[in-house]
């Protein structure tokens, strides 16, 4: 891996609660993401992460309400921190329902000294 190069990191967040994480050389595409959400359809939005408060994408079903999925109550949460810093509003009472991915650009910076990797957003 080169110097200063970046990764994506790719967050999952269940419904059932569980967080997995999958990590990509480049960007990956909806072709990538799609079996891990469940879904053939992406809707695109915004999410504020707790540990650092920046925004990221956050893709989602698209259908999931038509679907009958179940609330994701994380992602929900998360949305609605989004929308208030970026100003937006939503229906009162909408919540994002399915299974979440959000999209984090990582740099992997090496420390010289001791050729650890350090990944900083």
């Amino acid at each position: 891996m080169k110097k200063n190069q970046p990764i994506w990191n790719v967050i999952l967040w269940k419904t059932n609660g569980d967080e997995e994480f999958r990590v990509f050389s480049k960007k990956p595409d909806f072709q990538n993401i799609y079996p891990l959400i469940n879904t053939d359809m992406i809707e695109i939005t915004g999410v504020c992460l707790e540990d650092d408060n920046h925004s990221y994408d956050m893709y989602i079903d698209e259908e999931s309400k038509l679907k009958n999925r179940p609330v994701n109550h994380r992602a929900t949460k998360a949305w609605y921190i989004w929308l208030k810093k970026e100003g937006r509003i939503c229906i009162p009472g909408d919540t994002i329902n399915g299974d979440v991915a959000i999209i984090k650009k990582v740099i992997v910076k090496f420390n010289d000294q001791t050729k650890d990797i350090q990944s900083i957003a």
